[in-house]
């Protein structure tokens, strides 16, 4: 398999973490590539352009963070989130609270990349809020939650690395000690600290 990727792409870090976590580094190929230079090879895995996408066979190519974590998780006996079942679906609801973290934080990101006359306060604003809310919510979910590290937890922990990659003003600690304790904790995983987004 070969997973494109990129090094500050926190939908493509969530792969790569799972990769490891599976103990599948010795069958993906991890090729980082530059999206805003629309390289082709990208382009014939994955026609939006994005990572990360990766191809299973010759023919076939995944996209989306959800889908490829899905096909590595099912394809190694559904390590990372149950197949079925109550817990299941509190997984991919985490999951998906952990990709609207990231979704805001990379939005913001993009509005603060225009010039500052161009830049929308309102969006901004608003992007802080959802931030602000999520990892309220994500603070919550960890809470009880015993030495569980599933596909939820991965992108929960990818989104605030990102968070401190790209909005340290944020200061998403203050207020959430609880979080930030279980944050630090999980970042000395291995497959936490070798895929710190930079």
């Amino acid at each position: 398999m070969k997973l494109f990727s990129s090094p500050t792409s926190p939908y493509a870090r969530k792969a790569r973490v799972l990769i490891i976590e599976l103990g599948l580094e010795q069958a993906v190929e991890i090729a980082n590539v530059a999206t805003m230079e629309d390289p082709d090879d990208l382009h014939a895995a994955n026609p939006l352009g994005k990572v990360p996408a990766l191809i299973v066979n010759n023919e076939v190519a995944l996209y989306d963070s959800p889908v490829i974590c899905e096909y590595l998780n099912a394809k190694n006996a559904n390590k990372f989130m149950a197949a079925d079942g109550d817990a299941r679906w509190d997984c991919l609801r985490r999951e998906a609270l952990g990709d609207g973290v990231i979704d805001a934080s990379f939005l913001r990101t993009m509005e603060r990349l225009k010039p500052a006359e161009q830049q929308s306060l309102l969006w901004l604003e608003r992007w802080a809020n959802a931030i602000a809310r999520g990892v309220a919510e994500i603070e919550k979910d960890i809470s009880g939650r015993g030495d569980r590290f599933d596909l939820g937890d991965v992108t929960a922990a990818c989104a605030l690395g990102y968070l401190d990659l790209r909005h340290s003003d944020l200061e998403w600690r203050n207020g959430h000690d609880a979080l930030a304790a279980w944050f630090e904790t999980v970042s000395a995983r291995p497959s936490i600290q070798t895929t710190v987004p930079g």
